[in-house]
């Protein structure tokens, strides 16, 4: 219609005469694929009710779009368009149920139309039926017992939503309703996934839908009287809520690239928890900066041109501490920032955004990985935590709380990297369900490929000490006591002290009432330039006053 380009140089143009067109020549190109829905559910990434719905092609503003109307002929949503080919053949439709949802094809030559169904009915029964909690704008769904932090969190992310529209200088639809999924269950998270995306997300146990705009997150949320949110969950939270405010208020954004759309939820989730829960915002800042500068370090840190081109690292921690930097470095440029996403959402760029955005960016960003050199380099002065491995770790009034992953070992590592024998000492408290154990890491090193380390967990009863060999574990040995070590006292959780020292080749572990237990390697360990730690296994467990080599 305007006799131009597609708005990207990589693509070919679309060029078309809006006179050469009758009203019904038009009215056919807006229905090009007719797809009869029978129960409600979704279709693609909008919402669909029993009737017939139409896809179709037509000329923007600034580019070709793809529209979709219900049957009425109401627009329910717009997408950008990109014509590759063409094919004289008839058109050849298919529809395949598979594990994630109804997949829907017209294809006429090497012109494709893709989309995939998922009926309302489905998400139900993947995720059972969960109490509502709100506030504000913000819906909390939990199949987590009713005194836990539901509520909680839907109050703090309904305080923290400012952050969204202060970042992008765009405010999300009149009446839009965020809703947040929150599972104890890794069961219901996994098919949840499964139904969404095939299990794209298994290993992140968190995630918002491109197809229903809804979030999904999986936590071993520890609950009952006394506990705090823990701010990794906050964060996780507030950072998928991020990508709904996106995908309502730009919904071409749910194609771009990890480094612009992960890094911006970052930066979000930083500055929402800033403006709810000044405490966790503090916390979480600390933990990116030790993070960044532990996996830089082990070199696992990935790099700007790694991430701008798309291959990104395999380690999810040192993945996002990365974005988390990138975040900030588009957001240390507001203006530049909110121009991007008033240029995505006017042209409606859809799945070839990236190579506007990388162009654009290189323009107004010129001096990204120095920018990101410069971030770093503080670490080396800020980063006194601690590093968060397989686990959520929560920092409050000089309590630390390590709450693992279920099934899965994961602990916390005080960022002081040691130059020889290591002695860690503090205090712990027990947790009284489901069993009660603690975890000393000690000689924990990492690089590029290696892992290794070996760790210590004691039970009221038991000692047991293992190796970990690049993910292989192995015990070396079992100490069981005649007595065990109280957990409680009157229904009051106990602190007990303790001191764990590693030299290479034995262990040695001091705690309460003269308790204690030895256990060597048959091999040393070197241990220059290594980390020692504490954790828990598939519960929760309480550490303070830590300190190594004092």
């Amino acid at each position: 219609a305007l006799n131009a380009a597609v708005f990207s140089e990589h693509l070919l143009p679309v060029l078309a005469n809006a006179s050469s067109l009758s009203a019904e020549q038009r009215s056919r190109l807006e229905a090009i694929v007719r797809i009869e829905v029978d129960a409600p559910g979704w279709v693609s990434h909008y919402p669909v009710t029993p009737g017939v719905h139409t896809i179709g092609l037509r000329q923007g503003k600034h580019n070709l779009q793809l529209v979709a109307k219900d049957a009425s002929g109401t627009v329910m949503d717009i997408d950008s368009a990109w014509l590759r080919g063409s094919s004289a053949s008839s058109p050849v439709v298919s529809a395949t149920e598979g594990n994630d949802g109804i997949k829907l094809k017209a294809a006429w030559g090497d012109v494709a139309f893709t989309w995939i169904y998922v009926s309302r009915a489905a998400h139900t029964a993947a995720l059972g039926n969960m109490p509502e909690y709100k506030s504000g704008p913000v819906s909390v769904f939990s199949d987590l017992p009713r005194d836990t932090h539901a509520q909680r969190i839907a109050d703090l992310c309904a305080a923290a939503l400012p952050a969204n529209e202060m970042l992008t200088g765009m405010k999300a639809p009149q009446g839009f309703r965020y809703e947040l999924y929150v599972t104890g269950s890794g069961t219901v998270y996994n098919a949840v996934d499964m139904l969404l995306t095939g299990g794209e997300f298994s290993r992140n146990g968190a995630f918002t839908s491109r197809i229903t705009g809804r979030s999904y997150v999986w936590h071993h949320v520890h609950y009952g009287p006394g506990h705090v949110l823990p701010v990794g969950l906050l964060q996780v939270c507030i950072h998928e809520l991020h990508h709904q405010f996106i995908y309502a208020t730009v919904p071409c954004m749910r194609y771009v690239a990890d480094w612009w759309g992960e890094g911006l939820a970052e930066v979000a989730a930083q500055r929402g928890m800033e403006l709810c829960d000044w405490k966790a915002a503090a916390q979480f800042r600390k933990r990116r900066l030790s993070e960044a500068a532990f996996f830089a370090r082990a070199g696992r840190l990935p790099q700007p041109a790694d991430l701008f081109a798309n291959k990104s690292s395999t380690d999810v921690a040192a993945l996002y501490t990365a974005l988390w930097c990138i975040g900030h470095v588009f957001a240390s440029k507001p203006e530049d920032l909110q121009a991007m996403c008033s240029m995505a959402a006017e042209y409606e760029l859809a799945a070839d955004m990236d190579s506007v955005l990388r162009r654009e960016f290189e323009s107004r960003y010129p001096n990204i990985p120095g920018m990101l050199e410069a971030a770093r380099a503080q670490t080396a002065s800020d980063a006194q935590g601690y590093v968060e491995l397989g686990a959520c770790v929560d920092e409050r009034d000089g309590v630390m709380e390590v709450n693992s992953a279920v099934g899965r070992g994961g602990f916390a590592l005080l960022n002081r990297p040691q130059q020889g024998a290591v002695c860690l000492e503090g205090e712990f408290r027990w947790d009284d369900m489901p069993r009660p154990q603690v975890d000393f890491v000690m000689g924990y090193t990492r690089g590029t490929v290696a892992e290794r380390f070996v760790k210590v967990g004691l039970l009221p009863t038991r000692a047991i000490f293992f190796t970990c060999m690049e993910g292989q574990w192995a015990t070396i040995g079992t100490l069981d006591y005649d007595t065990a070590l109280a957990v409680t006292d009157g229904g009051k959780a106990l602190w007990h002290r303790f001191k764990v020292t590693f030299d290479g080749v034995e262990l040695r572990l001091e705690t309460t009432n003269g308790r204690r237990a030895e256990f060597k390697l048959d091999v040393y360990w070197p241990l220059q330039g290594t980390y020692a730690g504490v954790g828990t296994h598939n519960g929760v467990a309480w550490f303070r006053d830590l300190a190594t080599n004092k």
